[in-house]
């Protein structure tokens, strides 16, 4: 054997140009995008409701000469909101900062660390408040062919007549779609949908279904799909315990809502992002690092200040069990 071996010229330390992060990509989580956010000054308001039957009904006629024109009003009522604030920290002692290695960088790791537990929160509470059956005016549970996953079903049929529904229920044309993962799925290796997209092949656009695709097959806007994945397992039984699965399974969401809420036009669905809470951003979200003097740390915490709210039920059209 040759001296010296390499294990005398070497001393494994950490490489400074990689670690082992679990961090979901921004991507994954769809809050903060499918449904339309509105900064507010206050931790709780009201706004307007206009009744919509009175809004739908056909009362001009036709005048004679030298009479009144027909006329009528509209209700008004209100509803509320209000922002609950959520918060979460990480630690960093002065004795873990003394002795850390330059790669760890404990402050910003802390600060990703709760920014992405505040992210994940708000998305578990998204899938709470709008996905399930019972919020929305109409609930479709499929059963047998009817599933995206069977060879006979139609899901662009029973989309057109989810569509249908909403429209002549509101005079609004649903232009959404939230769809979990394992549906979306589904739906890429349908038949039927294969067979409308494989009939519009052409060299410059390839016979591939994507989610532009379905898009524009379905005539909506825009398609989110719930790719964020959450650890159910109690931390607190076993630190190393991972029951990882995905968030949302087997459901679907089509629905009105604009880009931007304004007072003259309708939502399935608001966030009130409380921005009035000591400088957060407009999804009211701030991270603050003050001195916690009893336990020798700084502590990074993040709040969050929001309401999520169904505004329009009649605007939103929920299947569940899409998939056996």
């Amino acid at each position: 054997m040759s001296n010296p071996t390499a294990g005398d010229v070497h001393v494994n330390k950490p490489l400074t140009n990689f670690g082992q992060k679990y961090i979901q990509s921004a991507s994954n989580f769809i809050a903060m995008r499918a449904m339309p956010n509105l900064p507010v000054a206050m931790q709780s308001d009201l706004y307007y409701e206009f009744n919509r039957g009175d809004a739908l009904r056909d009362q001009a006629e036709e005048r004679a000469d030298g009479t009144e024109s027909a006329g009528s009003g509209f209700r008004l009522s209100t509803n509320t909101y209000f922002a609950r604030v959520y918060a979460f920290h990480k630690d960093v002692t002065d004795r873990q900062r003394a002795n850390q290695d330059v790669q760890v960088k404990l402050d910003q790791s802390a600060a990703i660390w709760v920014a992405g537990k505040m992210t994940m929160k708000r998305e578990t509470l998204f899938d709470t408040q709008y996905m399930g059956q019972g919020k929305w005016t109409t609930d479709d549970v499929l059963t047998g062919t009817d599933r995206w996953d069977n060879a006979g079903s139609d899901p662009t049929v029973q989309i057109r007549n989810a569509k249908r529904v909403i429209q002549g229920a509101t005079g609004y044309k649903p232009n959404k779609m939230i769809i979990s993962r394992d549906a979306y799925d589904a739906l890429l290796d349908n038949d039927s949908i294969l067979a409308r997209i494989l009939g519009g092949a052409t060299t410059a656009q390839p016979a591939m279904v994507m989610k532009q695709l379905l898009t524009q097959l379905f005539e909506i806007d825009e398609i989110f799909i719930q790719d964020a994945v959450i650890n159910t397992a109690a931390s607190n039984v076993d630190p190393d315990s991972k029951t990882i699965t995905f968030l949302s399974s087997a459901k679907a969401l089509l629905y009105y809502a604009p880009n931007s809420l304004s007072l003259d036009e309708p939502t399935a669905g608001a966030q009130f992002s409380w921005t009035g809470y000591l400088g957060a951003t407009t999804s009211g979200f701030r991270v603050s690092k003050f001195r916690a003097p009893l336990i020798q740390s700084d502590r990074i915490e993040g709040e969050m200040a929001f309401d999520q709210k169904i505004t329009g039920p009649d605007l939103g059209y929920f299947f569940d069990t899409v998939i056996g």
